[in-house]
């Protein structure tokens, strides 16, 4: 029997996501989501997958909403991105040639494109090893891709400055900034991949009421480490986000009660945190205060630290309504805190750097709906495998700074 439990964990942990406000499945992990526990079962093995039904909602800093490329600034500024250089660089000798001035207009291009994720899923595992206690082990995977991206010059035709612009910058702007930028393409993309790998050891106990509303409160709480096994930002593509917290290792905490009323309604909160570990590596930097987020040209080693990761759930449910059938509609909010980089040379400024606005706190909330149907209750009692089943949606209807995809899912669990 020993035996057995070490293979299934391997197993586990073989099966068992960053930088841009996001709201990807199973970060680290969705407590909405999660099948009822089944208590006499030893083991559960779970899937989920999701779909985007529509390109991503995107919020600015003032929660309005916008264009996913506009998030960080309403437009982009080509000449700003020319400066901060060393004088003898081939951006400050293309910034002294072109002689014009920046007013807002000369040189500023809009950008537009749309986001889609074509597919989310986890893998997860969960091992019953002492009475009240989980260990389990997820692993999401992605498939995304931002398509349509165009951009449109707002530089006028009234000068001489103007047709400078427009001849040496503006005219062929993504060949341009692929040659000064190392490698900086303003075209749509394709990624697919895993993302972080989220290892917690859970607690779960049930405290019965003999009440004539309150039947049971039900606390519990989890600890764990997130891993950096998710794909990483892409450096070189528009706002190719990680699949992960992009090579961060992550300190996973948090809690929740539930109540039940009446024996088919519980009601309850879920708050969890997840500190990220700094971590070093190549990022687009600003060196210079005007410069725009899509048009980084300067690549180099710097250290991130991260802002806490804040996730808060409210949910009522009724549960067991018609055999299995349970409905629950929850409410979600995301939050990350403002990051800090720290470059790992003196080449550029790291108080420009921090002025990033990609730095800044991001935020996304949603509304999650679950019908679960829990199999269990047609089975005898001696029956060794319990499934379950759900359905949902993911609904997002604001947030700051951030991404968020309207989504519709299934999950299957088995629990032996």
């Amino acid at each position: 029997m020993i035996q057995r439990n070490k293979i299934i964990i391997a197993l586990s942990f073989c099966f068992g996501f960053g930088a841009h406000g996001m709201n990807l499945l199973m970060r680290p992990y969705d407590t909405l989501l999660l099948p009822e526990v089944q208590w006499d079962g030893c083991y559960e093995y779970t899937l989920w997958l999701e779909g985007g039904v529509r390109p991503g909602q995107a919020y600015n800093g003032l929660g309005y909403s916008v264009n996913v490329l506009s998030i960080w600034n309403l437009n982009q500024d080509a000449l700003a991105m020319l400066n901060g250089f060393p004088a003898d660089s081939p951006m400050t000798q293309l910034r002294t040639a072109l002689d014009a001035t920046d007013d807002d207009v000369r040189g500023h291009l809009l950008f537009d494109g749309n986001m889609y994720l074509d597919l989310g899923a986890v893998i997860g595992a969960r091992w019953h090893f002492l009475p009240h206690t989980w260990l389990t082990a997820y692993i999401p995977f992605y498939k995304a891709r931002l398509k349509d991206v165009s951009f449109v010059d707002l530089t006028q035709s009234n000068t001489a400055a103007d047709l400078r612009v427009k001849n040496l910058l503006t005219g062929d702007l993504a060949t341009l900034v692929t040659s000064l930028g190392d490698g900086l393409m303003l075209t749509g993309w394709k990624r697919s991949g895993p993302g972080d790998l989220n290892i917690l050891v859970e607690w779960l106990f049930n405290f019965p009421q003999e009440r004539p509303v309150l039947k049971n409160v039900e606390l519990d709480g989890r600890v764990g480490f997130t891993l950096p096994t998710g794909l990483k930002a892409d450096e070189d593509k528009l706002f190719a986000f990680p699949f992960g917290y992009d090579g961060a290792v992550g300190l996973v905490y948090g809690g929740g009660l539930k109540v039940t009323m009446c024996a088919w309604l519980k009601a309850g909160f879920d708050v969890q945190l997840l500190h990220l570990f700094g971590n070093t590596r190549n990022r687009r930097i600003k060196t210079a205060f005007d410069q725009t987020e899509l048009l980084l040209l300067a690549k180099t080693p710097a250290y991130k630290d991260y802002g806490l990761t804040q996730r808060f759930n409210l949910f009522i449910q009724g549960y067991q309504l018609v055999g299995g059938l349970s409905l629950l509609a929850g409410y979600q909010f995301l939050k990350r805190g403002s990051d800090y980089l720290a470059l790992n040379s003196c080449d550029f400024s790291t108080n420009i750097a921090n002025t990033a606005p990609s730095l800044d706190e991001w935020i996304v909330h949603e509304i999650e709906c679950v019908v679960n149907y829990d199999f269990r209750v047609h089975m005898s009692e001696d029956t060794c495998i319990a499934p379950q089943a759900s359905i949902f949606a993911r609904i997002p209807f604001n947030g700051t700074r951030s991404v968020a995809f309207t989504t519709v899912g299934c999950m299957l669990a088995v629990d032996f």
